[in-house]
């Protein structure tokens, strides 16, 4: 896949390896599978969108759960969710919607910080063309990198984040950012700048999180929901809550961290659930989200391969594949 070699410039490489599966001989255009429509594109070349294009861009990074004293190994999450969605059946029209990959982004040894600063660069520049971004983690440090882009982007227009998380990612960060900071420094650029702080975070874990967190939370005028407060069999309260934070933004950046999700699910994560969300419980989120109309781009992050045996990756692709099915149905993602 694409590497970066140097401030915003990327190469393509390793097709074969990552977008790959098997092709019906018919050739017929009702037979195609997503590694036979994506499109490899370097972000340097790219042009301008035409109608509607998804654009993937990954970010290997897992310095920020090394910071964070995590587990590493997501820096390789990008190319494995990669290689679940090759293998899915094309169920869009791929000559009005089209597939194209840009690449990654990659942390070259410590550099976190420059690496969130190019990510921001990159999704301003695709949101600036016209793609719709779907970002492919690695350590939820993407969550930084990935909201100030948009941000620049949207200028003055009120910007909110909803997270799929078990986690705040409120930490404090003495000692430089890392995964579970990005929203505390979302927040501290907030009040730097005086922008509006808008942050709902979905699926909380109590005993995940240090209690000065909710402190930190509740000061800065925040919501939340606590993964016990979610009941498969009632989530129209959930629902209510997310439309009623949606009814005040005029975008929103959604972002799933798959360590909302039970371990039982969701192996392969930086940082296991031992309960954690059913996964068709965050596909109804997701979707809720989606259809507010108001997600302006979307990211996963924290899949782990060196813990995975495969599930998990395909979950977070599967994951993905609803995010397309809503772009196409109901074109939610939008500039």
């Amino acid at each position: 896949m694409g590497e970066r070699t140097g401030t915003m410039s990327y190469r393509i490489t390793q097709k074969q390896n990552v977008w790959s599966g098997r092709v019906d001989p018919s050739g017929d255009k009702n037979t195609l599978y997503w590694h036979q429509v994506v499109q490899l594109v370097s972000l340097d070349d790219l042009p301008a969108a035409q109608g509607e294009q998804i654009a993937f861009l990954g970010y290997k990074s897992d310095e920020g759960v090394r910071r964070n004293k995590g587990r590493v190994g997501a820096k390789d999450g990008p190319d494995e969710i990669r290689k679940s969605m090759a293998k899915f059946a094309v169920h869009f029209d791929s000559e009005s919607i089209e597939l194209v990959d840009v690449g990654n982004i990659t942390t070259d040894g410590e550099d976190l910080e420059s690496s969130q600063s190019e990510l921001a660069e990159a999704i301003n520049s695709l949101l600036q063309k016209g793609y719709r971004s779907i970002l492919l983690g690695g350590g939820h440090e993407i969550a930084y990198g990935h909201y100030t882009g948009i941000r620049k982007y949207v200028g003055d227009q009120v910007l909110g984040i909803i997270n799929l998380d078990a986690h705040f990612d409120l930490r404090a960060y003495p000692d430089g950012p890392h995964s579970g900071s990005p929203f505390r420094q979302v927040l501290d650029d907030c009040l730097k700048s005086g922008d509006e702080f808008h942050y709902l975070p979905i699926g909380i874990s109590q005993s995940g999180n240090q209690k000065v967190l909710f402190e930190v939370h509740h000061q800065a005028g925040q919501q939340y929901i606590d993964e016990r407060a979610i009941d498969s069999n009632h989530l129209e309260p959930v629902f209510e809550q997310i439309q009623l934070f949606a009814d005040q933004l005029d975008h929103i950046y959604l972002t799933l961290d798959l360590d909302v999700i039970s371990a039982a699910h969701a192996p392969g994560v930086s940082a296991p659930a031992a309960f954690g969300l059913e996964p068709v419980i965050v596909r109804q989120l997701i979707r809720k989200v989606f259809d507010t109309g108001k997600v302006i781009s979307f990211d996963i992050a924290e899949l782990n391969p060196k813990y995975d045996d495969g599930r998990t990756a395909k979950l977070a692709a599967s994951f993905i594949y609803d995010v397309m099915m809503s772009c196409y149905k109901h074109h939610s993602i939008r500039n």
